[in-house]
């Protein structure tokens, strides 16, 4: 769902050299829609969007097509003329939901009032050069990394430890990452380092906790929430875009656990197989500060930080409450729990004109099974595969409880908001007539 936003007819458009409209917004559409993927958006938001203004620049039909690898628009004009094409979308990307943002409400305002080619174009180029905030990256990093840590268990040490090799870990994304081939390939490298240096200071500090220590600094990384989209994608229908995005994260998550095993390793550090729990007070103590560090590591808008961050706040109390008195399994209590931040996240969406992704990912950061998947690796490349069955049915619980909420409400929504521009529609040409 568009953010304070209601479908309706477009708008008729202000130009009518269709040739020269299409060959100057159909590629600017390609941009805005790979900048958007690249900050984090989803494929329906991209399609949705990219359809509507088209429409609103005299398109008569608009056939697009998105995944997180690819987008391909055909744009047929009202003198029959099809223009068609492909952008390849190469690199990962950082989540930036602030750039989101901007570029989202540029195309709602395009939709309703088409402004002059060259002027949508000037205007997302000055999105686009938006630079992502490094201080917010390094801040939110280490006080994600941080808390995680002890959310996950670790002691007050293991977190100042995990602080210090979290800056380590934006040092790299910042650096590192842009010079490296590929996502794989950084994961493993960046890893191996990271791994490289605790099991070094493991050595000359014993009562920490290498495993808690990894586990904090490998949140900045892990896949979960793009598990979780592949899922939901798979759920809804994109089945390629879901498909492609689910190999890739399993991927994702094995040159992690590859690089750190192989840096251990070699350094001799021996670590468990088994997962701690933090009681049930500490995490959600420790759940505030590690919401908020991930707020400010995906550039949220300043204004929102406080309210995503109470968001993910109560939706781990839900869990917490749930899971310690309706069901001991993972997944019931993810999926009501995650059907709270769905609802917040929608209402929230429209009243503060961005998103629902702000909203919803950072709400459900907490259930974001990181670890579990880290140790279904983990287990997988030692062999222990009686290990890796449960650890990676504890991730599928996860994952499935996540998306199927997500997937519930949105359909849920937009049935909704179909009704209600049909009944507009049938009482418009009722009383038309």
């Amino acid at each position: 769902m568009l953010p304070g936003h209601t479908a309706s007819a477009a708008p008729i458009p202000q130009f009518t050299d269709s040739e020269s409209v299409a060959l100057k917004v159909l590629p600017c559409l390609l941009d805005i829609g790979e900048s958007m993927i690249l900050a984090g958006a989803d494929v329906n938001l991209v399609e949705l969007l990219v359809r509507r203004v088209g429409h609103a620049y005299g398109a008569v039909k608009m056939n697009v097509l998105v995944i997180t690898a690819s987008i391909i628009v055909t744009m047929t004009m009202p003198d029959t003329r099809e223009y068609t094409q492909t952008r390849r979308i190469e690199n990962a990307g950082e989540t930036d939901f602030a750039k989101l943002e901007k570029l989202t409400n540029l195309c709602i305002e395009s939709y309703q009032k088409p402004i002059p080619p060259d002027e949508l174009k000037r205007r997302f180029e000055e999105i686009r050069s938006i630079a992502f905030p490094k201080s917010f990256l390094f801040v939110g990093g280490v006080i994600a990394s941080a808390s995680f840590a002890v959310f996950f268990g670790g002691s007050i040490l293991d977190g100042v430890v995990t602080a210090v090799f979290a800056v380590l870990m934006c040092l790299m994304i910042v650096y590192l990452k842009p010079i490296t081939p590929n996502t794989i390939a950084f994961n493993f490298m960046s890893c191996a380092i990271t791994g490289l240096c605790i099991g070094a200071a493991s050595l000359f500090v014993p009562n920490m906790s290498v495993d808690m220590v990894i586990i904090g600094v490998i949140m900045l990384l892990i896949p979960g929430v793009a598990m979780t989209n592949a899922t939901r994608d798979m759920i809804s229908g994109d089945t390629i875009s879901g498909v492609m995005r689910f190999v890739e994260t399993i991927l994702w998550a094995a040159s992690i656990a590859l690089g750190f095993m192989a840096s251990l390793w070699i350094m001799g550090v021996q670590t468990s197989e088994f997962i701690s729990n933090a009681p049930p007070l500490i995490s959600f103590i420790a759940c505030i500060p590690a919401t908020f560090g991930f707020a400010l590591f995906f550039d949220v808008r300043k204004s929102l930080l406080a309210i995503t961050t109470i968001g993910g706040v109560i939706t781990w109390g839900i869990y917490l409450l749930l899971s310690e008195y309706v069901s001991a399994d993972a997944f019931t209590p993810t999926f009501i729990a995650s059907c709270f931040a769905a609802i917040y996240s929608e209402v929230l969406a429209k009243r503060f004109r961005t998103p629902t992704s702000t909203f919803f990912i950072i709400s459900v950061i907490p259930l974001v099974p990181g670890r579990a998947l880290y140790f279904t690796m983990k287990c997988a490349l030692l062999g222990s595969w009686a290990q890796f069955g449960d650890y990676g049915l504890l991730t599928l619980q996860f994952v499935l409880g996540i998306a199927l909420s997500i997937s519930v409400v949105w359909a849920i929504s937009r049935t909704w908001s179909n009704f209600r521009n049909e009944r507009d529609k049938r009482y418009s040409q009722k009383k038309a007539g």
